[in-house]
């Protein structure tokens, strides 16, 4: 489906105001400059800055495209496959990440979307172990955010 970029804009618009507006909820961390809000706050900054520019570019484009059309990949079993898989695995995230821990929930996920896109299974089961350790370093130890440790608890450090 392509949706004209005014559309599009203005949802990320929305989406970078209640990313911000949320943030401004979050608790500071004592003796700390930053806190958890941080990274949203960057977050819903670059939001609003490439929606502000799709805005644009859909205002000015309106008289050439329409305003919604249907693709061509909407129509290919396997796209529809892998759209519904990645919105499943979010919800796998949400209902396991807490018992199962950030760590094996994370890089399970990853992995399953790496092969679904096509990643050989040993180059998708790497990269997944590395970009999950990467992130969790980010968010634990540089924003100090408290990740799920579950079944890995006996091994927190």
């Amino acid at each position: 489906m392509k949706v004209n970029d005014a559309i599009g804009g203005a949802v990320l618009v929305a989406a970078a105001a209640a990313i911000a507006l949320y943030a401004r909820t979050l608790p500071t961390i004592p003796g700390q400059q930053y806190g958890a809000a941080a990274f949203l706050l960057v977050v819903a900054a670059g939001l609003a800055g490439c929606g502000l520019v799709l805005v644009a570019q859909g205002v000015r484009n309106r008289a050439s495209a329409p305003m919604i059309e249907v693709a061509g990949w909407m129509r290919r079993p396997r796209s529809i496959f892998a759209l519904t898989a990645t919105l499943l695995l979010a919800v796998v995230y949400i209902l396991f990440s807490e018992a199962i821990g950030f760590i094996p929930t994370s890089a399970g996920i990853l992995f399953c979307l790496f092969v679904i896109l096509d990643a050989r299974p040993l180059r998708a089961f790497a990269v997944a172990l590395v970009v999950t350790f990467v992130i969790h370093a980010a968010f634990y130890k540089l924003l100090r955010v408290p990740l799920p440790w579950g079944i890995l608890e006996p091994f927190a450090w």
